[in-house]
């Protein structure tokens, strides 16, 4: 995503704004994926103030993810607000300042855009807040069907005192 800033650069503190819709390659971030179901959008307004420019806005698209407890597919809508600096700059001196750097006449945001995208995506996320996930023994979906699989004992660390105080009290009764 390419912004040309000729006309801004001649005219400190005029605002101006613009509209990009993308479809988005999967992004591999090592242990998940971000898949895109819809374009990415990104809006931004942005000002020239005589040393750099200041970029605000949305980024917004809808991600395809995989339920964290019951593994179904869902989409999830994502959204961030945003406000960042590009400076005339080096790679290095930009970095120093945190901002992102630009030459020319022109603003690159996809560096930004990709920035946004893995600090601000959600990890994992739930089909829907009340999921219940999968059954340990058997693998059915808890949200669709009821498995007859009993309930895991939760094993005590004081199981062999449980077992010793049930003896002792076995012994009373005779």
């Amino acid at each position: 995503m390419i912004v040309n800033v000729a006309s801004e650069l001649k005219l400190a503190g005029k605002t101006s704004g613009r509209h990009f819709e993308e479809e988005m390659a999967p992004i591999d971030l090592g242990t998940h994926k971000l898949v895109f179901s819809m374009p990415l959008i990104l809006d931004i307004t942005y000002a020239y103030d005589g040393e750099g420019f200041n970029v605000s806005g949305v980024l917004s698209s809808e991600l395809l993810m995989n339920c964290t407890k019951c593994n179904k597919e869902f989409h999830q809508e994502f959204s961030v607000d945003f406000s960042e600096r590009f400076i005339k700059a080096s790679e290095e001196e930009a970095e120093e300042l945190d901002c992102y750097p630009f030459t020319g006449e022109i603003l690159d945001l996809d560096r930004m855009v990709l920035d946004l995208l893995i600090l601000n995506a959600p990890a994992y996320g739930l089909c829907k807040p009340d999921c219940k996930g999968l059954c340990p023994k058997c693998g059915a979906d808890l949200n669709t069907t009821q498995c007859s699989c009993t309930k895991p004992s939760v094993h005590s660390g004081f199981a062999p005192l449980e077992e010793l105080a049930q003896l002792l009290k076995d012994e009373e009764e005779v």
